[in-house]
């Protein structure tokens, strides 16, 4: 059975499925959204004992000059190295953490005394804590040629060799709700030096990323201001600025968050984020401010979201008093009116899964007997409704209701959010016309990219391939004003190149799918699909 809501990104429209209630261990784990950021290059310098400073690629070379002229593998890792630093968000206690992920090179030799038959492994160490602390880490205030250091106080830690990636974000969230449960604390710490400098006509940011036991005695030398000097005096590594702080600070790129909502517009667009992101205690929170704020606290998507969010998390009674307010703020616009029939659907698939059946009968054949048309909501009621008798919509408007609505046309934010809305659940020529419409009456530039990456999607989906690759060239032509998310260049890429794939257009396309990958593209089936394409 299906829940109708379909997530922008990808090969396909991810489609999520609620056939059964939700099921989770550990008393409802935390859980870790897609990566946000990741740094991919840094330069390592480091201080040899013959006097010299040396560099090499994402790594830092031993301080001993001898080590670094060894053939032998070991000592061409360097003395630290990594192949790609990440950042996800955690809800832990209704507060935003961060996990602070490094990706490195290691192994073994089979014959350690001869240091011969090397054995490559990959290994990750991670790191939980406040995201408040990013802030600390790159201050909005640069004092340059001025080193500092900062204590990010783990949660937890762990270290992972030979990993999989599939089950990666469970392994580090059963580890966040068992550190919670026990009351213990991370066995590693982690410090996070830092030295803007402005030399070689470029701003830059050397750094180094200290793994310490976590003890103060052992981490407190580190901090002491008497000590700050020597922080690199022997090691580091060296990035762009602008790069690194984009890394950092990535809540300074995506507008979808605001550093400090103040607008219900705010709180409802960090919804919506937080919701596709699977954050779904943080679109909660998100939704329930939002709520305190005209004209969200009486549009019924607001209580949809917060609904579907809480029965992700296995709330169905919550979810259920949420579905029901929803539902109770039937819009009088015509244009909300199929997402409206969406969220009766949807509260039938909350009744499924509470067992009340007949009441998931009902809210069923209501939506379809009102007019939402949708191949899952019939196959819903023909596997589960055999028996049940329907007397009729409790819910069913009059056709003079539904004629003489009057939709509000001349919000641009809302015709958006519809459009959006419209494209999750499928109704794609209804969304390229809410934004059409929203295009028509001159958004705000920083909106303006969403709207065509939306409208091409929808465009995508209706096979208007020309008319797909047509949004999708505006959407990045306004994405190179600077003032826009750029984290949606992946999608558009990626979206891109499906359609030039579709009309035959396999360099234009594979040229676009890189593009994606090189933007930040990693879902893997994506990625699986592109390798058959552009081998």
């Amino acid at each position: 059975m299906k829940k109708i809501l379909i997530l922008f990104a990808g090969l396909f429209s991810s489609i999520i499925l609620l056939g059964q209630p939700i099921e989770r261990t550990v008393g409802n784990l935390p859980i870790i959204s897609e990566v946000k950021a990741s740094l991919e290059l840094a330069t390592g310098y480091s201080f040899q004992d013959n006097g010299e400073w040396i560099s090499a690629q994402n790594r830092i070379p031993y301080k001993v000059a001898d080590y670094n002229k060894s053939k032998k593998i070991f000592y061409k890792l360097g003395s630290d190295n990594f192949e790609l630093l990440e950042l996800r968000d955690v809800m832990v206690r209704n507060e935003l953490y961060v996990v602070f992920t490094i990706q490195y090179k290691t192994g073994w030799y089979e014959f350690p005394i001869l240091m011969e038959l090397w054995h490559w492994q990959d290994g990750l160490n991670y790191f939980v804590f406040k995201a408040s602390k990013l802030k600390e880490v790159m201050p909005n205030k640069v004092e340059w040629d001025v080193p500092y250091i900062l204590n990010m106080d783990a949660l937890c830690s762990g270290i992972l060799i030979d990993y999989d990636e599939k089950t990666l974000n469970s392994t580090i969230a059963y580890n966040i709700q068992k550190t919670l449960d026990n009351g213990t604390f991370s066995s590693h710490n982690l410090l996070i030096a830092i030295w803007p400098v402005e030399a070689k006509g470029q701003q830059l940011t050397r750094f180094r990323l200290i793994q310490v036991m976590n003890k103060k005695k052992f981490y407190t030398p580190y901090l002491e201001e008497k000590n700050r000097d020597r922080l690199f005096a022997s090691s580091y590594y060296e990035a762009l600025y602008p790069e690194f702080r984009a890394f950092i600070r990535y809540d300074e790129v995506n507008p979808s968050l605001t550093a400090d909502p103040k607008t219900g517009e705010d709180w409802f667009k960090q919804g919506v984020y937080h919701y596709r992101a699977a954050d779904y205690t943080q679109c909660i929170y998100d939704m329930t401010m939002a709520a305190k704020y005209c004209p969200f606290d009486r549009f019924f998507m607001t209580y949809a979201y917060r609904a579907n969010a809480r029965e992700m998390m296995g709330d169905f009674s919550g979810a259920m008093v949420d579905y029901d307010k929803a539902i109770s703020l039937k819009p009088a616009e015509k244009e909300y009116y199929s997402a409206w029939l969406t969220t009766i659907y949807n509260r039938g698939v909350a009744k499924f899964n509470i067992k009340d059946m007949a009441g998931a009968c009902q809210d069923w054949h209501t939506a379809a007997q009102m007019g939402l048309q949708d191949v899952a909501m019939d196959n819903s009621i023909k596997a589960n409704c055999q028996n049940f008798t329907f007397t009729g919509p409790s819910l069913l408007p009059t056709s003079t209701e539904i004629a003489t609505a009057t939709p509000n046309t001349n919000d641009y934010r809302r015709l958006y959010f519809e459009g959006m809305w419209k494209y999750q659940n499928g109704s794609y020529q209804e969304s390229v016309n809410n934004l059409n419409r929203a295009l028509e009456l001159k958004p705000d530039i920083t909106i303006i990219p969403s709207i065509y990456s939306y409208r091409g999607a929808s465009k995508l989906k209706l096979s208007d391939y020309l008319g797909a690759i047509s949004d999708f060239d505006y959407c990045l032509a306004y994405m190179g004003s600077g003032r826009s998310d750029s984290s949606i260049l992946k999608t558009v890429y990626y979206n891109r190149g499906l359609a030039n794939f579709f009309l035959g257009n396999q360099t234009e396309a594979c040229n676009d799918f890189r593009k994606a990958i090189q933007t930040g593209l990693l879902d893997q089936e994506s990625l699986n699909f592109i390798e058959q394409i552009c081998r």
